[in-house]
């Protein structure tokens, strides 16, 4: 059995728990880590780990990885998905509020889904039954 630290969420963790992950890194045995860790988080965990506290662990990083936001076509395709799981039958947003959730989120997920959801609720209060880019404009204004 191997063992492996996983934390998620890590650009939230305070400067000082880098130092200490450092220590729990140091471990080897038989030239391998002891303890081999993955930290996923947002940008800024790269930046973390830039500050001088960090840098002992960020020296021990031996492999990065950034994902990047998806294309138009496939933030469509996860809106409709989505529309799909809730029992929705027709698509509710219009090519440009597709478009403008695209363009809003960076293509990633989470950030469609608050963008999107924002939008709905902005065409529900002015009781339209599609969501136009105006809606998620206006959700961006609410949210970011």
């Amino acid at each position: 059995m191997k063992v492996l630290l996983v934390i998620d969420e890590s650009s939230l963790l305070r400067l000082s728990v880098f130092a200490e992950l450092h220590t729990l890194t140091q471990f080897e045995n038989d030239s391998k880590p002891f303890l081999p860790l993955v930290l996923a988080g947002q940008n800024n965990l790269v930046d973390n780990l830039r500050f001088r506290d960090s840098l002992p662990l960020a020296s021990r990083v031996v492999a990065r990885n950034h994902l990047q936001g998806v294309d138009r076509q496939a933030t469509e395709k996860y809106l409709e998905h989505h529309l799909t799981i809730a029992g929705v039958k027709r698509s509710l947003f219009e090519d440009g509020a597709v478009t403008a959730i695209h363009q809003g989120s960076g293509g990633l997920f989470r950030k469609a889904n608050h963008l999107a959801r924002g939008a709905i609720i902005a065409a529900a209060k002015s009781k339209s039954t599609i969501v136009s880019a105006e809606h998620v404009r206006l959700a961006a204004t609410e949210i970011f």
